[in-house]
């Protein structure tokens, strides 16, 4: 008699490990970009690193897409399993990389320009945010061979703003705008007529979308009779802007003349103060005008 032998199971081949690893790859990646943004944007992880661990995610994404093109030779020459895990890890890989395309092609559209000052010679200090900066990022010294022209043709409208007002009263309104645009403010000290040194304002703001940190330097100088506001914006890390330091400048001025206007006394006002006031019958000449009034009655 013919012995039975059960029926051979196929056995389906495994994809290749290439596969795997591109994935295990490209979300590793994702990880560290998203772990980089959430450590910089909440708990103030220094802008150096922050991008270093960006820099290391893209790389690790390039190796992903590497170990995908070599899973998906693989499973055209096998016909091995794996194409869904090869097609994730190339299409999250990618959209990774667009990250730093983007921000490249974006930041072509402004001038390469850091750091913003409404006077070139003797722009506002940054001595106490300089304390703030560390290994990495940019210095406090401001460069003008390399910003001045730039700015002049860039941001033609970025210049000194002239208030007439006492200089004690424009430096409160000054600070006054700092505070209503949320800025962080470091070191402040209010302009002393007799010494003859102006006021001095230094502030932290960070940029909208990526949150990157940028320094304020505000000087107010100026007499009893009117005051002269310089301003600073410069950013700590990078050698571009995207035009935020401008629009910085632009939003604090726009703030410190809205304060002006709505501290400067109207026509009316004035009228009313020099109304005369009611007479006060007290003393023997009110007694007299009393009197002289009952006898023409």
């Amino acid at each position: 008699m013919a012995r039975y032998s059960p029926p051979m199971l196929a056995i389906p081949e495994r994809e290749p490990s290439a596969s795997r690893w591109a994935t295990r790859a490209a979300l590793f990646a994702f990880g560290i970009l998203v772990a980089a943004a959430f450590l910089f944007r909440l708990f103030g992880l220094a802008t150096p690193v922050a991008f270093n661990l960006a820099a290391v995610a893209m790389g690790v994404a390039g190796l992903s897409i590497a170990a995908a093109i070599i899973a998906g030779a693989i499973i055209w020459h096998t016909g091995r399993p794996g194409t869904a895990r090869v097609l994730f890890a190339v299409c999250l890989s990618l959209a990774l990389l667009s990250v730093p395309l983007v921000y490249i092609m974006w930041v072509r559209d402004y001038p390469l320009i850091s750091d913003v000052t409404t006077d070139f010679d003797t722009p506002p200090s940054l001595a106490a945010v300089a304390r703030l900066r560390g290994p990495g990022d940019n210095a406090v010294t401001y460069n003008r061979g390399r910003f001045a022209d730039e700015q002049a043709r860039a941001y033609p409208d970025i210049r000194p703003l002239a208030i007439e007002r006492p200089v004690d009263e424009a430096y409160g309104l000054v600070m006054d705008a700092v505070k209503r645009l949320k800025m962080d403010i470091v070191a402040d000290d209010a302009p002393d007529a007799e010494a003859g040194t102006p006021g001095a304002i230094e502030a932290v703001d960070r940029t909208l979308i990526m949150g990157l940190y940028e320094d304020v330097g505000i000087r107010v100088s100026g007499d009893g009779e009117r005051a002269r506001v310089d301003i600073r914006s410069a950013s700590r890390f990078g050698s571009g802007d995207m035009g935020s330091n401008a629009e910085r400048i632009r939003a604090l001025v726009k703030e410190i003349r809205a304060r002006v206007d709505a501290t400067t006394p109207t026509a009316e006002d004035t009228q009313k103060k020099k109304k005369a006031k009611p007479e006060k019958e007290d003393g023997p000449k009110s007694d007299r005008r009393r009197k002289s009034r009952d006898r023409e009655q």
